[in-house]
């Protein structure tokens, strides 16, 4: 581990040792002479040689103790009693007030979601149980709010309680987020993810539990009765209480990536600096732990330093084992969401090394349900190494021989040895008989996504679908990388058509299909078509219209490539590696273009 604060004295060190060697002695001896064990024997001889063996490397090591009792009960039943409160602490609003707005909505007016007072119990279907969390309790021992973008737009919502100071905690936890998962249509690949990492060597997962709602409405100043919610995950809470519960430092830095790809943005800032706007700061990444982001902006800089080797910031800022299993993670489990969101950077407080922690993303495991919507869904840019392409870190260390080495060794290990088709299958199926019947009954089973044949049949999918990942990803190590097409523009009497470079290798450049065409099925009223072996074509000055441009990639070999930019029709349907553009009456174009400083 790299100390960020400088070396320990060896000096105190030992010191500190040979005091902690005399007094161990002298208790020792006091055994001996009550007739305990005589530790003279087991020190040796006057003259042994006491060789110590150095230190590992790295201390980010999960705690297995803190999964204990995970799967005890299958599912845990909580009753929520929602109240006002007073408006000093924000609370005073009726539960249809909390749920009437999707977080946007408070975004985009500056203001804090709405929350009311909550008495949290826990117990099972009959009711609270003693000795659960709030047996007994006639008082708000909780508040709660809506949680999470996405989830607030939906009918069935996402909630964050809050245990208030003085009420204790519910299994070690003061913040208890209960997560719905409307976009996964099984209801479980969260849980199934976090299990599975718990047994990946260099990962740290996170607790998680189903939990049966019900929800009694005082509000309204009645009395009602306790209405079902269905069924939700409760995943716990990444933010210094966790870092203390999982042996980690509670004092180190923590964020959460929201749309954050590794780029040196303006608003990344110390908070000391003058400028600092946190509103600004967590648009990228949300602050859970220290405000001391000194760590955090150097390895931003490192990253973003071409003149240093990716091997070498690899070696000063990131563990290994961390960061290939993390990576290898998300590629097996199609998790396109990692590039960006869905996950934590964890640093101690006196180390200079960054360690990736996941946390929730509805992007796991979601192509076979994908492509039942949509068969075309999957483009070639979103395949192994590529779905992790537009961010600046992973792209240097993909781009790098040996780095990417390193990774295709992890990805192989993980699917051997940890994402395997029977370890994915036993906890799938035992998931899967928990939480079924809880979809297919009211009130869930109105927002079911697939029919219950389907549903199994995505139950059963999941390892093929690791597998089929682990395909795309050997078959992306041979292919050119994604580019965008860059915007035409007049050029004289001519029009340029250019876009960026498809990466294959440092040895062999791509070639490249150029398509101009008036329909976007490239069939009819086609304009130009030409290979080219830069990265340009001029074409004769086009009269006024709409047009499409494609470019694919291409190798020697004959592996092809998409570019980044998808036309989606007035049907849905999305054209992969083309750009819509119209040329105006006046010559000037309007497109939706890709901007180099994105």
């Amino acid at each position: 581990m790299k100390n960020k604060r400088g070396p320990v004295s060896r000096g105190l060190r030992g010191a500190a040792l040979s005091g902690i060697l005399v007094l161990c002695g002298m208790l020792c001896g006091g055994c001996a002479r009550d007739g305990g064990t005589d530790v003279s024997r087991l020190l040796g001889s006057p003259d042994e040689t006491y060789e110590k063996q150095q230190g590992n490397e790295t201390f980010f090591a999960d705690r297995a103790v803190c999964y204990e009792g995970e799967e005890d009960p299958p599912v845990t039943t909580v009753y929520l009693t929602v109240g006002k409160g007073n408006e000093r602490e924000g609370t005073d609003h009726t539960w249809e007030e909390v749920n009437g707005y999707p977080v946007s909505w408070y975004e985009e007016r500056g203001l804090t979601p709405y929350a009311c007072e909550a008495v949290l119990q826990v117990g099972d279907e009959r009711g609270p149980v003693p000795d659960q969390f709030g047996y007994g309790e006639l008082a708000a021992n909780a508040t709660v709010r809506l949680r999470g973008e996405g989830a607030s737009n939906q009918q069935q919502k996402s909630y964050r309680i809050t245990i208030k100071e003085g009420k204790g905690k519910w299994e070690e936890q003061k913040v208890v987020v209960l997560n719905k998962y409307f976009s996964d249509p099984l209801r479980f690949k969260n849980r199934l993810a976090c299990s599975l990492m718990q047994t990946i060597p260099g990962m740290v997962s996170v607790r998680t539990r189903f939990v049966h709602l019900y929800v009694k409405d005082k509000t309204q100043e009645e009395e009602g009765l306790f209405e079902d919610y269905g069924l939700y995950t409760q995943v716990e809470q990444m933010n210094k209480s966790y870092l203390k519960y999982h042996g980690l430092d509670r004092d180190g830095e923590l964020y959460e990536a929201e749309d954050f790809n590794w780029r040196p943005h303006s608003a990344l800032r110390l908070a000391t600096d003058p400028e600092f706007v946190q509103e600004d700061f967590e648009r990228y990444l949300e602050i859970q732990g220290s405000d001391d982001h000194r760590g955090l902006l150097a390895v931003i800089e490192a990253v973003n330093d071409r003149e240093r080797p990716i091997a070498e910031i690899i070696d000063t800022y990131f563990d290994r084992e961390n960061l290939y299993h993390w990576m290898a993670f998300q590629i097996l489990t199609g998790n396109r969401e990692a590039a960006k969101s869905g996950y934590y950077l964890y640093s101690p407080g006196a180390a200079d090394t960054w360690y990736f922690i996941s946390g929730n993303s509805s992007g796991l495991w979601s192509d076979f349900y994908e492509k039942l919507q949509d068969p075309a869904w999957d483009a070639s840019w979103s395949q192994g190494i590529h779905s992790l392409a537009e961010n600046v870190l992973f792209r240097r260390i993909l781009k790098d021989e040996t780095c990417r080495e390193e990774l295709t060794e992890a990805v192989g290990r993980l699917y051997t040895e940890y994402l395997t088709e029977e370890r994915i299958r036993s906890l799938a199926e035992k998931y899967g008989e928990t939480v079924k019947p809880y979809v297919y009954e009211l009130p869930d089973k109105m927002f079911a996504r697939v029919t219950e044949k389907v549903y199994d049949e995505l139950t059963d999918g999941l390892a093929e679908e690791v597998g089929a990942h682990y395909r795309e990803y050997q078959e992306s190590l041979k292919r050119p990388w994604p580019f965008h097409i860059l915007a035409p523009r007049q050029k004289g009497e001519t029009l340029l058509l250019s876009w960026k470079k498809a990466y294959v290798s440092a040895q062999e450049e791509a070639g490249y299909t150029v398509e101009l065409s008036r329909d976007y099925g490239f069939e009819e009223c086609i304009v130009k078509k030409e290979e080219v072996q830069g990265r340009r074509l001029e074409v004769e000055k086009l009269p006024k219209g709409q047009y499409f441009l494609r470019v694919c990639a291409h190798t020697s070999d004959g592996q092809s490539q998409d570019a980044f930019e998808t036309y989606w029709t007035e049907a849905g349907e999305k054209i992969y590696s083309t750009m819509c553009f119209y040329v105006r009456g006046d010559g000037s174009i309007v497109v939706s273009e890709f901007h180099e400083d994105e």
